[in-house]
């Protein structure tokens, strides 16, 4: 021990202590084994004990409560002792190892629990749990407080998609299913790539292609930059992913001012659809020579659909007719009015979803369609 400063004025002198090989000082001349192990930074200080070595004598233990004077200089130096045997539970069961290091796996196998079918689960204090599903091989530093570990069942399969929807936890599984645009594949890992996505929904080359990630919380749509960036698809709140290439065709018209997803795209072409997507202000679909009903005073119209900037995530609303409807019956249409659109005077129709009805992953412009086809059907019966 290293004392400096005068011995008649101990307020102002430092006392030097070497626990170990480390030295560390303390301003007072008086302190606890708990204050020296947790000066000597050994955490749990429940897990270690102290020693000090007096000149010409052996090791004394040093309690956690009993105070030591510093300023002794019979005190050469203090060691500290780690636990040699450390307890845990699995699935409530008291478990003993003098390891201080365990795997998951061996913590199963000490459990006779078959690693195959189970995987380790570690229940800290705070509530939070740390997962080793997908780590078996993981060192853990045994604490000698105890610790706690269950064991859970492999699932066969998750639905990445139910999971997003309702942003709840994805639990560890043999295969994760997943969609892309209208495509479900199946993977071995979590842990995946924009290439691998594209190439086992058969968009290729996949050079060609943008991937992009859709969130339940998100209303924008999250671009993955880079083909072999790593994805999570135990990410909370993931949906589903969506596909753009990333040099669109001109599809039946001439003007293509935006991009549309994969499988809307897909959709409108293999209707036969003749469109156009146009920038007029806003982004406008434009579906020419669309057929209405029998009962309109016409057979087929323009329809034009307002694409939001955060579609598919956001809503369309409404509908847009050229030319102008209006019923063989004569009665009227209710909340109509009308709305320039690329020249020609638009009819808009102000019908509405219930708030929460639009549902990002599975609504698109075919459901909104149907929605149109419906509303035109239900305002013949008025």
């Amino acid at each position: 021990m290293i004392n400096t400063g005068q011995q008649q004025n101990t307020s102002h002198m430092e006392f030097k202590i070497k626990v170990n090989e480390i030295e560390i000082s303390f301003t007072q001349p008086k302190a606890s084994g708990r204050q020296i192990l947790e000066k000597a930074c050994k955490e749990p200080i429940e897990c270690y004990t102290l020693y000090q070595k007096l000149k010409s004598c052996d090791f004394e233990k040093v309690s956690l409560d009993e105070i030591v004077d510093l300023s002794n200089s019979g005190i050469e130096h203090f060691v500290t002792k780690e636990p040699e045997v450390y307890n845990y539970t699995v699935d409530g069961e008291p478990e003993t190892t003098d390891k201080k290091l365990l795997t998951p796996l061996d913590i199963l196998k000490l459990d006779a629990i078959n690693s195959n079918e189970l995987y380790v689960v570690q229940l800290n204090q705070d509530g939070t749990e740390t997962e080793y599903a997908y780590a078996p091989e993981e060192k853990i530093k045994m604490v000698c407080t105890g610790m706690k570990f269950v064991s859970r069942k492999w699932l066969e399969i998750v639905d990445i998609e139910e999971h997003g929807k309702c942003c709840t936890s994805v639990p560890p599984a043999r295969k994760y299913k997943v969609r892309i645009d209208k495509v479900y594949i199946e993977l071995d890992s979590p842990i995946t790539t924009g290439r691998l996505l594209l190439t086992k929904s058969n968009k290729l080359p996949v050079e060609k292609f943008d991937i992009y990630k859709v969130l339940s919380s998100n209303p924008q749509p999250q671009k993955i930059n880079g083909l072999d960036t790593e994805i999570n698809l135990r990410g909370k709140c993931l949906v589903r992913f969506v596909t753009l290439p990333k040099e669109q065709q001109e599809g039946r018209g001439n003007r293509i001012g935006f991009s549309l997803p994969t499988e809307d795209l897909e959709f409108l072409d293999n209707n036969s659809f003749f469109w156009e997507a146009i920038v007029q202000q806003s982004n406008w679909l434009i579906i020419k020579s669309h057929p209405v009903p029998e009962g309109y005073n016409v057979s087929s119209v323009d329809i034009a659909l307002l694409i939001p900037p955060a579609y598919p995530a956001a809503e369309i609303d409404m509908v847009y007719f050229y030319p102008p409807l209006q019923k063989k019956s004569g009665r009227p249409i209710g909340a109509t009015s009308q709305q320039s659109i690329d020249a020609k005077i638009f009819q808009r129709w102000s019908r509405h979803r219930q708030p929460g009805e639009w549902r990002p992953g599975l609504d698109n412009i075919s459901t909104h369609l149907l929605a149109v086809n419906n509303w035109l059907e239900h305002d013949l019966k008025k």
